[in-house]
């Protein structure tokens, strides 16, 4: 599995904009393949932030608590 790289983390939000400018797309053209595959990426997205969140509280935290997030 690969390890998210803090550094990349606005790259990712990069990737989230032109995600929601092609679902936004899609919906108007009624691709409706495309919106699933699309919501699809968004769901991971939001997932890669998630652990993001997780590895940055863990950078300024310690390892206190690490328990209580999984």
């Amino acid at each position: 599995m690969l390890r998210l790289d803090l550094t990349q983390v606005p790259r990712l939000l990069e990737i989230e904009a032109n995600t929601c400018e092609r679902l936004e797309e899609a919906h108007r053209m009624q691709w409706l393949g495309e919106v699933a595959a699309l919501k699809e990426s968004l769901r991971h997205i939001s997932e890669k932030k998630k652990q993001a969140d997780r590895l940055r509280w863990h950078a300024e935290h310690g390892e206190e608590g690490t328990g209580a997030l999984g």
